[in-house]
């Protein structure tokens, strides 16, 4: 099965704001709230795994969000009782074409209380004096993982607190927001050159970050390949790029994968690569989705999820005599945002027992989402595919965990890169 989500999608939604204007009378914003409840109902893969009724929740809170002052304070309480559904596919947004929303000119990620800069979009930031490391303190005269605490995470989509932690300060989420609003940042350069700006959002990128994301490779000392997937996502990941990588390395003794930050895509991709690295069948995950039969519920009987077991992924070296087994020892790099098509991958990867993980928690969330239109330009996506380990492990709603467990290091951002030093000594 394919999924066509990423990390982007999480990026750009996420967060949307409507202007302070009141478009939507009580009427419409009833028939989004129950539409969504609805589809939800129906649709959503881990009904078994809420706290309480649904239906109960959100006809509870309809009055509250009905009469919402603004439609920005409508779509916030949206966000918040999608929330409560506690996973990282499902999320709502709205399209609606007066809506101009975009991050700061600058990306972000976050290593343990501290939040620095990835990289500078605009030459204009550049000269102001960003650069890849500026650290940032406060957001809106609000220290900075107090801001992300308060004005990200409620409305985040989220199967895990590591997600939230995470996914919450990467790229341009925690930056996200109306356009047409500047925002006061407090930067520091090191030493201590502390610096304040009122950035605007609704500027002209020189480039964006998320596109520059494709394959990278590298020959480590003691004959180590090593091979960066930023994306499995349709358009970024090159299957004809990764091959031209997988020769180039083939003469290595041993192969360190890099899917740290990997937000997904297709999972197929993930597939193509576990045919080539693994030499024996590969156990598939399993999986199951809701299923409604109206029939059923006339005659008083309850229906249980449809479910099946995945098929086995057959090595490509199995197949081609011309390919041999590739059997070197080979290490997995995760992190909390490796997300999606990519925690299939490393989900896989591990029921496989290809080798050993090494990172921190994954983000907890993979599945099928369906796009739902709420009407009036507001849209939902559901998750409808629920998926476990061929040994009935769940990791949807706690991660894939490591078995080696390593902090990454903001020196990670300076050439240093601790998880993979790691990762090379449990080669040794």
């Amino acid at each position: 099965m394919s999924k066509f989500f990423c990390f982007l999608t999480c990026l750009i939604f996420a967060a949307v704001h409507l202007s302070a204007a009141n478009q939507l009378n009580p009427a419409q914003k009833a028939s989004i709230v129950t539409k969504f409840g609805t589809e939800v109902k129906y649709n959503f893969a881990h009904q078994d795994k809420l706290p309480c009724n649904w239906d109960s929740l959100y006809m509870a809170r309809l009055p509250q969000i009905v009469n919402t002052p603004t439609d920005e304070a409508f779509l916030d309480s949206l966000k918040l009782l999608c929330a409560t559904l506690k996973d990282g596919h499902t999320a709502v947004w709205c399209n609606a074409p007066a809506v101009k929303d975009w991050p700061l000119p600058f990306f972000t990620k976050r290593f343990g209380d501290r939040v620095l800069v990835t990289d500078v979009i605009t030459d204009k930031m550049m000269a102001a004096g960003l650069r890849p490391g500026t650290e940032i303190l406060e957001m809106e005269d609000m220290p900075v993982i107090e801001y992300g605490e308060k004005k990200v995470i409620p409305f985040f989509p989220s199967s895990t607190p590591q997600w939230s932690q995470s996914a919450a300060f990467f790229c341009g989420q925690l930056t996200n927001g109306p356009a047409d609003k500047a925002v006061k940042v407090k930067f520091r350069n090191a030493p201590d050159s502390v610096f304040t700006l009122d950035v605007e959002r609704d500027m002209n990128w020189q480039y964006n970050p998320y596109y520059k994301r494709v394959i990278s490779h590298k020959k480590l000392p003691g004959n180590i390949g090593y091979i960066k997937i930023p994306s499995l996502q349709q358009g970024l990941f090159d299957h004809e790029k990764f091959i031209e990588v997988f020769d180039s390395l083939e003469n290595v003794s041993s192969l360190v994968i890099d899917i740290r930050d990997n937000g997904g895509g297709n999972s197929t991709y993930g597939d193509f690569i576990l045919r080539l690295i693994c030499p024996d069948t590969i156990p598939a995950l399993n999986w199951s989705s809701p299923k409604y039969i109206p029939v059923m519920k006339a005659w008083g009987k309850t229906v249980e999820p449809y479910i099946e077991k995945g098929d086995s992924l057959v090595p490509f070296s199995a197949q081609h005599a011309d390919i041999p087994k590739f059997e070197i020892p080979v290490l997995l790099l995760v992190n909390s945002n490796t997300f999606s098509a990519a925690e299939d991958f490393a989900a896989t990867f591990r029921a496989a027992k290809r080798g050993k993980i090494i990172g921190t928690p994954t983000g907890g969330s993979t599945g099928q989402p369906i796009m739902i239109d709420l009407g009036f330009g507001y849209m939902a996506r559901i998750c409808a595919r629920d998926e476990w380990l061929p040994d009935g492990t769940e990791f949807i709603g706690v991660g894939i965990q490591p078995d080696v467990v390593v902090e990454e290091s903001e020196s990670v951002l300076f050439g240093n890169d601790n998880v993979l030093e790691e990762a090379l000594k449990q080669l040794k």
